[in-house]
């Protein structure tokens, strides 16, 4: 597992000592195993960091989006990798915490939240010192019609897209057969889930399959182009979740077949934004997350 840096958010109140208000202090912690830090409020009391863990895969592009917002709010997580291609999510113990079968999943001091845009706001909620949602009301409609654009189009198309140079490419390497895959798809409890993978078992994704999905992705890249001929930013003036929400289907799209659909040539709005998205400190460091698979064949 994996401890990402970044300033802890407090949650659980010690006693305090005599320093100043807003003062901060180092602490090890037996326990953890790792340094938390005490931050001195105004009732005088100190109080520990929040424990946030995530568990992720590193190119899910859905625990991507998270681990953007985490960096976005500086928030310290512990990083629990789930290896999607050992089917680590269809085992009890992470059933336990997410029935959908699926990453991400958010551990917040022992309370589970599920599905990567409840999250996201979830974080937003909880941890309001870094904004990441328009205080204006028509701004945060913008930002969540991004967000349901990003899971209700993008994701299922991406997902298409990506199964024959990707996913399917980490079955062959992993030695996984057809009949593997039937065997294993039948202890994944999610019919949605379970069932399209039967389906690509069997049949694959045709090349008619592909070139729907990549028609649905055209349909909201040339809304994304239009949307930024009026703001810097999907949702208005201001980065947001919608921008969050987005950015990792665009670097998703850069590695499939057909990355000038996200090029200057085609769409310079959509390019200018991603550059300033990728220029962002918290987008490099959410998605730094190294592979922990040295077998896997793909390796962004």
């Amino acid at each position: 597992m994996q401890r990402a840096v970044a300033t802890g958010i407090q949650a659980r109140s010690v006693p305090a000592n005599g320093l100043a208000a807003g003062s901060s202090i180092r602490c090890f912690s037996m326990r953890r195993g790792d340094e938390y830090e005490l931050t001195r409020e105004r009732n005088g009391e100190y109080e520990r960091d929040t424990m946030l863990t995530l568990y992720n895969y590193w190119s899910s592009v859905c625990s991507q989006k998270v681990r953007v917002c985490l960096a976005e709010k500086g928030l310290a997580y512990e990083n629990r990798h789930v290896n999607l291609f050992e089917f680590d999510h269809w085992k009890p113990e992470y059933l336990k915490m997410n029935p959908n079968a699926v990453v991400p999943a958010l551990d917040h001091d022992g309370h589970i939240v599920i599905e990567s845009n409840v999250i996201l706001e979830y974080l937003d909620d909880c941890f309001p010192q870094v904004r990441l949602s328009p205080q204006d009301a028509n701004a945060r409609a913008r930002m969540r019609l991004w967000m349901f654009y990003s899971e209700g189009v993008a994701h299922e198309n991406i997902a298409t897209c990506s199964y024959n140079p990707r996913h399917a490419a980490r079955h062959k390497a992993k030695g996984h057969t057809n009949e593997d895959l039937k065997r294993i798809a039948a202890g994944c409890p999610n019919p949605i889930i379970r069932n399209r993978l039967l389906r690509r078992a069997e049949h694959g994704v045709s090349d008619a399959e592909e070139n729907e999905a990549y028609e649905a992705l055209d349909f909201v890249l040339d809304r994304m182009e239009d949307c930024l001929s009026r703001a810097p930013w999907l949702a208005g003036a201001e980065y947001s979740l919608g921008d969050i929400a987005m950015a990792p289907y665009i670097n998703r799209i850069e590695v499939l077949k057909r990355p000038e659909m996200v090029g200057a040539a085609r769409r310079p709005r959509l390019a200018s934004w991603w550059q300033r998205v990728q220029e962002r400190p918290a987008f490099q460091q959410a998605f730094a997350v190294k592979n922990p698979d040295a077998s896997d064949p793909v390796q962004r």
